[in-house]
């Protein structure tokens, strides 16, 4: 049986979007998530369907949503100093948050690592890569100087090496350890998605490892090859592993959050010197 949320008698002063109505009322379902469920004949508006997130809601309409999505988790609207990793001069190693946008991207406005950063340090700093909003974990800031040129270098040289961590749902098709490569490409029909595709679209490739088996979950160390977008999340999707909390590619009822963190970042400097950092995982990742 199918969750259901009801918002009786919506109190509006003139007629509204139904999509507006469900973004005033729910901030941190998301746009993208409002828009799904209006598409997928979830919501009901005085019990009658409504497809067209542009339909007109009176003040005293009753809404009704099958399924809620879930909320977004929230972001910091601070640097919290307990994020800093390293700060050797030249390289700031962050400890980034699940929920917190690592640049403005689509969105100028959003809380993100880059701005906050920018003002804790008071200075003018460079992302040099990024991680989806739901994944937590190790990111590189540089300030200006040579270190850009170097790091630059590196990352067009694969001499950078990352390391995640990730629970997924068991039962699935992963081995002991393994090779997951599968070509990945644009969802046509969802410009959020990527998909795994058997030709066309960019080569990606990802290791792994089993850490742990439980019945319902396993502890999954892995080891992207390439860096492509949302690589980890499809390749463990197709092979029955969905991470667990994936709203994109799994169940987002199956965790509080993705279950999904960059625990360490390797790069070999072109000078021969080697930088690591490391950001411990959450206490979430705990077995128990």
């Amino acid at each position: 049986m199918s969750n259901r949320l009801t918002l009786e008698r919506v109190a509006l002063p003139q007629p509204t979007r139904l999509d507006r109505v469900l973004r005033q009322n729910f901030p941190n379902w998301g746009r993208q998530a409002v828009q799904r469920a209006i598409i997928a004949g979830k919501v009901q508006v005085n019990g009658r369907s409504v497809w067209l997130a542009s339909w007109q809601v009176h003040n005293g309409d009753s809404i009704t949503i099958a399924d809620p999505p879930s909320a977004k988790p929230p972001a910091s609207a601070i640097f919290d100093a307990a994020w800093l990793i390293a700060d050797d001069g030249e390289i700031i190693a962050v400890n980034k948050p699940a929920g917190l946008l690592s640049e403005p991207a689509k969105a100028p406005n959003a809380v993100n690592l880059r701005d906050l950063a920018r003002a804790h340090f008071a200075g003018d700093l460079t992302l040099f890569h990024r991680l989806d909003r739901d994944t937590s974990g190790v990111v590189l800031l540089t300030r200006p100087g040579p270190i850009n040129k170097l790091l630059s270098a590196a990352f067009q040289t694969a001499a950078v090496h990352k390391q995640y961590l990730a629970h997924v749902a068991a039962p699935n098709r992963l081995e002991d350890a393994g090779v997951i490569d599968v070509r990945l490409a644009p969802d046509p029909q969802r410009h959020d998605r990527m998909v795994a595709v058997s030709r066309g679209g960019q080569h990606a490739v990802t290791r792994y490892q089993v850490e742990a088996r439980l019945a319902d979950r396993f502890l999954v160390r892995l080891w992207p090859q390439t860096g492509r977008t949302h690589q980890l999340r499809v390749h463990l999707a197709n092979v029955g592993a969905p991470i667990l909390g994936d709203r994109l590619y799994g169940d987002a009822a199956s965790a509080p959050r993705l279950m999904l963190h960059a625990e360490s970042i390797s790069v070999a400097l072109s000078s021969g010197e080697m930088r690591s950092y490391r950001a411990p995982a959450p206490a979430e990742f705990a077995l128990q």
